[in-house]
């Protein structure tokens, strides 16, 4: 693309837009025009005032090769390291899932309960980039947030996203299912959230090719049994939790009813799922109680 170097940006953009639509991307205008801006630090003042000014050899070069990843299906966010996620930017790479608006909400949820719930901290397990735990901690200053993730790729990125948006989190490599994760996170938190892999392997054919082929399948998929984390998490709540403390978790759409039944079985109380902005079963809160076996000092009771 872009052999004509006498081309302006809004030129350029244009036939950047043309080749994306051809390759079946839905919103290539506006993805063009960020892929274009992204290489050129120019803005959108520029392209409406300046249409006509040229791009140099290496920014035409560059910008052929996002629209050709692009076309390949490559999502825009690992093209560019970049991710929109609660009014801020994150740095993502492969090796973490996309913040998505569904996960917005599950921050929005926290971010409405009084100061006083959130005294004891936050721990969320299978942090990934760390969206949840920095924004927490970003919108809640002096509350201690804490991620946790088996991956230490994704845990790279985590920490530099603290590092660059100014967040205080602690991090932590470890499994979710490790019965001595209490031991490694420290002392009981006020609320522990995650978003876990619930997407069944039968639904990946079903994908759209930017996850189904780039997004990091750890993160996405569950086990055969499709409750297997959460089953996790009932066991690890009472370990990292003080009495009260809040498990808020995200889910499959289908799993609201399964997901809510599991932790009462398990004997949290004022359980709850709350639908998403589309009107889908997304999250399902719970609270810990002083009668649920607690495990804090021994591995042996897991």
């Amino acid at each position: 693309m872009c052999r004509n170097v006498d081309q302006g940006i809004a030129a350029i953009r244009d036939q950047a837009a043309r080749e994306m639509a051809a390759c079946g991307i839905a919103n290539a205008q506006r993805e063009a025009e960020w892929l274009l801006l992204h290489v050129t630090g120019r803005s959108r003042l520029d392209l409406i005032m300046k249409p006509d000014e040229p791009l140099s050899a290496t920014e035409r070069e560059r910008l052929s090769t996002m629209v050709a990843r692009r076309c390949a299906r490559e999502p825009l966010q690992y093209i560019t390291g970049t991710a929109a996620f609660y009014g801020r930017s994150f740095f993502v790479t492969p090796d973490v899932l996309i913040p998505r608006p569904e996960t917005e909400e599950l921050v929005e949820w926290i971010l409405e309960w009084p100061a006083s719930e959130l005294t004891g901290g936050l721990v969320d397990l299978g942090t990934g980039s760390g969206c949840i735990p920095v924004s927490v901690a970003l919108e809640r200053k002096g509350v201690a947030c804490t991620g946790v993730d088996l991956s230490a790729a994704a845990l790279d990125v985590a920490r530099r996203n603290a590092v660059q948006l100014g967040a205080r989190v602690s991090w932590v490599e470890a499994d979710m299912a490790d019965p001595r994760l209490n031991d490694l996170v420290g002392s009981e938190a006020s609320v522990l959230v995650s978003n876990p892999p619930y997407i069944p392997r039968s639904e990946e054919a079903t994908l759209e090719p930017e996850v189904r082929s780039f997004e990091p399948g750890m993160a996405l998929f569950s086990e055969p049994d499709p409750l297997y984390f959460y089953r996790v998490l009932t066991r690890q709540a009472p370990r990292l939790l003080r009495s009260g403390g809040h498990l808020l978790v995200e889910i499959h759409a289908d799993a609201g009813s399964a997901v809510a039944h599991l932790f009462e079985e398990a004997g949290f109380r004022d359980v709850v799922v709350r639908q998403d902005m589309a009107g889908r079963d997304r999250m399902v809160h719970a609270l810990v109680t002083a009668s649920q076996p607690q495990a804090h000092t021994s591995a042996a009771s897991s």
